[in-house]
């Protein structure tokens, strides 16, 4: 697993609107197949607020990429020919829909960070991408 000792660790207590920050100082060697847990322990100063058997909510940084480009994962299409996004292009005066080849790293939640194949300024489309082909002329949400 990529959690490493000395990862930082974001602790937030809900009950008393607290968050603390901390680093693993320890990690365990094995994830459990069932859970998909792993042992971990972050050290936090002991203050009057916290109490034994308060819930806390654990946020640990596995992953950091600071240009990273990330989309929504639903974007990213696939076909025999690997992942491609549709981006809107602007061809004899109109919108059409195109294919773009990327590479995708890792996903968060919604969304999905992509290596190579997008580039500023290219315009994602982000509504009705299963429907369309390359090359279909496309109207934008501002039109």
């Amino acid at each position: 697993h990529r959690v490493s000792q000395g990862a930082t660790v974001m602790i937030t207590l809900p009950d008393i609107n607290k968050t603390v920050a901390s680093k693993v100082s320890v990690k365990g060697a094995s994830i459990d197949p069932n859970s998909r847990s792993f042992y971990i322990e972050a050290k936090i100063p002991n203050t009057p607020d916290f109490r034994p058997n308060q819930i806390a909510m654990v946020r640990i940084q596995d992953y950091t990429a600071p240009n990273a480009i990330a989309i929504p994962i639903n974007t990213v299409q696939n076909d025999t020919k690997g992942k491609y996004v549709l981006v809107a292009s602007k061809e004899k005066d109109q919108l059409v829909a195109r294919k773009k080849a990327v590479q995708i790293g890792q996903s968060y939640g919604d969304s999905i960070e992509i290596k190579s194949g997008l580039q500023a300024g290219d315009v994602l489309i982000t509504d009705g991408v299963q429907g369309l082909y390359d090359g279909q002329p496309v109207i934008t949400a501002a039109q």
